[in-house]
């Protein structure tokens, strides 16, 4: 053997294995952190809030546990006709937060945060990013999770919120598909824009326009991405329509006929003004004013688009993407504005076009400009945060708005009224601690009971279905997450419970809870009416005492 065969082992180099932290920008960072913080914040408001899911929210809930326990027993065609009038996904989405955390107000609505909230900045962030720069997508955030709406409809189990997320994500997958050449892409965005179609009908309004300019302006020409975009948006959202059409179609027929909503006008005045007036062209404009934005962070969204329109008017396009996001935001108000009936959540989607909007024309300002009005946005979106999710505000009485004149306050969009800060919220606003009524069922449970029933006590009007804080459908939501069932009617039977709602007055029995409107429910076990009942309250010792 000779020398040169020898060979001296050398000890193998340590490789260290190390995490790798994805190479993203500071503003992608933050944005994450925005979203982070908006999840925790809402996280922290479940734990802290005890009030009845007003209304819709209620119903909602509801929904979500009914499809929930018809999944768990294999019946998934049942559980899909529960979802009607409405597609499943978003309910879907909450029932898997059940099937994690349990029965509960709190997990669908979590679920939905961690699904829903990650989607509407990631749409927001890159829509902002390729129209006008990192910069303008990291404040497209922030002003969308600093919208009251946005921020109240995310706190309880909604579909109006998920369908804003959705509209975003697909609208920035769709531009991002660079006119349906980018194949893979184009791929994602029909699936967004499926999945989207699954989340509430009117889905469709609000990224037509952007499907439509992109075809316009060469999309049509990349015939591979187009067709697989369709293909799989129409093979997730399809089958659906076509199972549950004769629904859709009714669904269709009462938003669009304009005498349809005329049968609501006894109950809520100015909702489907006439086609073309002035009070229907303008209700969504007062509607965000008053209650999506408020007058400060429209303001942006308003200069945003001033800027957009005078770009045109000066052949100066103020970006790539001009047409496409002014054309998808005049469609989308158009068709919400011509449907009937009108109501506060219906123009939610809108939210991306007015935070891409509201903050692109910020990063072409000159830096001190630029500092200021990303400061004032900031702060905004900290005031409506601390607003909707804390409640800050009762010191001054909760509202700063102006009345201008001829304004009709009553009416629900409120024309004329120009609201510039409130803590009062749209179904919620910051926690109630107090009125645990869910506890109180559980409580009931824990000793028997097994059904129950709610009356109005002291007072004729309203009814208990159209009093907020004591709403129909939330008592029916928590029934079921304390495993009760709702009686038909007050029985003799100590296992049925009756709940009793009304006000406080003195020389009253005391109540068993007291509400956030201190108003106060009393409880009675058997028939409520017989002679010599008793109130019964677990919360209290002892538990029976003298009649309401």
């Amino acid at each position: 053997m000779e020398a040169s065969d020898v060979r001296i082992a050398r000890p193998e180099a340590r490789v260290w294995l190390t995490p790798r932290v994805p190479r993203w920008t500071a503003e992608a960072w933050i944005a994450i952190a925005v979203v982070a913080l908006f999840v925790g914040i809402t996280s922290w408001w479940l734990t802290q809030d005890r009030t009845i899911p007003i209304f819709d929210a209620g119903g909602h809930l509801s929904r979500v546990m009914t499809i929930y326990e018809q999944l768990r027993a294999g019946h998934i065609g049942t559980a899909l006709d529960v979802a009607l009038p409405y597609p499943p996904f978003a309910y879907l989405v909450g029932a898997l937060g059940i099937w994690v955390g349990g029965l509960g107000v709190a997990p669908p609505v979590i679920a939905q945060n961690l699904v829903f909230v990650p989607l509407l900045a990631l749409g927001c962030y890159h829509v902002g990013r390729l129209a006008f720069g990192r910069r303008a997508g990291l404040l497209a955030v922030v002003f969308a999770l600093g919208s009251p709406l946005i921020t109240a409809q995310l706190h309880v189990s909604m579909i109006d919120a998920p369908e804003t997320a959705m509209v975003a994500v697909s609208v920035w997958l769709i531009l991002a598909s660079e006119r349906f050449s980018r194949v893979w892409v184009s791929a994602a965005a029909g699936v967004a824009v499926g999945l989207g179609m699954l989340t509430k009908e009117p889905f469709a309004f609000f990224v037509a326009g952007v499907v439509a300019v992109t075809l316009v302006r060469g999309g049509w020409r990349s015939w591979r991405g187009l067709a697989l975009f369709a293909l799989l948006a129409l093979a997730i959202s399809l089958p659906w329509y076509i199972h549950y059409f004769s629904q859709t179609k009714t669904l269709a027929e009462g938003a669009t006929l304009a005498n349809q909503g005329q049968r609501y006008e006894h109950t809520i005045q100015g909702i489907a003004p006439a086609r073309f007036s002035s009070a229907n062209l303008t209700w969504y404009f007062w509607n965000i004013t008053n209650f999506q934005l408020y007058a400060p962070l429209f303001a942006f969204a308003v200069i945003g688009g001033a800027w957009t329109i005078v770009g045109f008017v000066r052949r100066r396009v103020v970006s790539p993407l001009a047409w496409e996001l002014a054309v998808g935001a005049f469609v989308a108000w158009f068709a919400i504005t011509e449907t009937f009936v009108h109501d506060t959540r219906y123009s939610m989607p809108l939210l991306l076009y007015l935070a891409v909007f509201g903050s692109g024309w910020i990063v072409r300002l000159p830096r001190v400009g630029r500092l200021v009005a990303t400061s004032a946005l900031v702060l905004i979106a900290i005031a409506n945060t601390l607003a909707t999710s804390f409640g800050v505000g009762d010191t001054f009485g909760g509202t700063l708005k102006a009345t201008l004149p001829g304004a009709e306050p009553r009416l629900l969009a409120q024309p004329g009224v120009v609201t510039f800060y409130s803590n009062a919220g749209f179904l919620v606003a910051g926690p109630h601690r107090g009125g645990d009524v869910l506890g109180l069922m559980r409580a009931l449970r824990r000793d028997g009971v097994r059904e129950i029933a709610w009356i109005s006590l002291g007072r004729e009007e309203p009814p208990p279905a159209l009093t907020p804080v004591f709403s129909n459908e939330g008592l029916e939501a928590f029934a079921q997450i304390a495993k009760l069932k709702p009686a038909n009617e007050t029985g003799s039977s100590a296992h049925v419970a009756t709940l009793g709602h009304g006000p406080i007055e003195p020389g009253h029995a005391p109540p068993c809870v007291t509400l956030s409107d201190g108003s106060g429910v009393w409880i009675r076990l058997g028939n409520p009416n017989a002679g010599g009942t008793q109130d019964y309250c677990p919360f209290r010792h002892p538990a029976l005492y003298r009649a309401y």
